[in-house]
């Protein structure tokens, strides 16, 4: 019996498209990329999430792959990108209604230690009962520790928990301990019939 919905929060609770923020301070559109390939892609963003390295080093690291007349501007963008996120309402929405349901609901997300300073733009966040954040643990999805660590602070049963997320892997890495999901795409009709289909009462 699902007891527990767990969401994930990029793509599912709120939109996170950086290139959009970056348009926003330059409007040329090789530079826009550049600082998105230096900010938003390399692999080091995982230490981000990890929270293996402070927000501070990584924009040195940032800044050290973009010409100096991009650094302002890229400084700006590193300060300021997650207050352009947006909420998606459907699947706020949801948490609410799951939450007057009787259900327990969970954030699992791989993020920065900057989501404190942008957890208020995700209308859901009053209704969670628990915040379970990557930086914090020093592990990210799909790494099986995290889901561990995830269970044992709440003290949940993987079978009584019903997963959201928008990464097939993340997805699978969940079923692993038991735990079911819906890998969300923006079809938030699948969404419910998926949680219908596990039982879920919406």
């Amino acid at each position: 019996m699902i007891k527990n919905i767990v969401f994930d929060m990029g793509w599912v609770l709120l939109e996170y498209q950086p290139i959009d923020y970056i348009r926003r301070w330059i409007s040329d559109e090789t530079d826009a990329e550049l600082v998105n390939s230096a900010m938003f892609r390399p692999k080091e963003w995982l230490q981000n999430d990890r929270g293996t390295i402070e927000p501070e080093e990584y924009l040195r690291f940032a800044l050290s792959h973009l010409p100096k007349r991009l650094h302002a501007d890229a400084a700006q963008i590193w300060e300021h990108w997650f207050e352009y996120m947006v909420p998606i309402p459907e699947t706020n929405e949801l948490a609410r209604q799951l939450k007057g349901r009787g259900y327990r609901v969970y954030l699992l997300s791989n993020v920065s230690k900057k989501y404190r300073q942008f957890r208020g733009l995700i209308p859901c966040v009053p209704v969670l009962d628990g915040e379970f954040i990557s930086a914090d643990v020093h592990t990210i999805k799909p790494e099986p520790e995290i889901y561990r660590l995830f269970f044992d602070r709440y003290g949940l049963r993987p079978e009584e928990c019903f997963f959201i997320d928008d990464r097939e892997e993340n997805i699978a890495a969940g079923e692993a301990f038991g735990m079911r999901g819906f890998c969300y795409r923006q079809d938030i009709n699948g969404l419910k019939t998926a949680l219908n289909q596990a039982g879920v009462e919406i």
